[in-house]
């Protein structure tokens, strides 16, 4: 199986980062490699990641080309304006739907994208598939319970 893992976001503080993606968005953080060698955050239950990169190479701020998607689009920015985020773009209309551009604390911006409810939930879909079911063997008579149950 081969899937897309993450991408890489230069940041000056990978610890203070994440705290701001989880407080701003309620993303999760996952730690790898004991003392944060490798900070990810993401949205509850995306497999898809962001590497919060500290010292790995220079911080340039500027748009990261990386777009969120949200059935809400106002509901997210009111969420994230309430917590000081700067738009680089504010929410607009476009012929296509709706758009918004927030910068994090280190100047990264990224995309908000309004799409239609369905739309958001099937790309949910494609991207956390439920894990696999596993199936019990037939109970056979040496199986079979030889106490009742309470």
């Amino acid at each position: 199986m081969l899937a897309l893992a993450d991408v890489a976001v230069v940041v000056s503080d990978a610890r203070a980062s994440s705290r701001w993606w989880r407080k701003v968005l309620g993303f999760s953080a996952h730690t790898i490699g004991g003392k944060g060698h490798a900070i990810l955050v993401a949205p509850p239950g995306e497999r898809f990641v962001l590497h919060l990169c500290e010292g790995v190479a220079p911080l340039e701020p500027g748009d990261t080309g990386i777009a969120f998607i949200t059935d809400d689009l106002d509901s997210v920015v009111g969420r994230m304006s309430k917590h000081g985020v700067h738009f680089a773009s504010p929410p607009r209309r476009e012929s296509w739907g709706s758009m918004a551009k927030f910068e994090d604390p280190d100047r990264n911006i990224f995309w908000l994208l309004e799409a239609p409810t369905s739309m958001v939930r099937s790309t949910l879909k494609l991207r956390a598939p439920a894990p696999p079911r596993t199936r019990r063997p037939p109970r056979t008579a040496r199986s079979a319970r030889t106490t009742p149950r309470r």
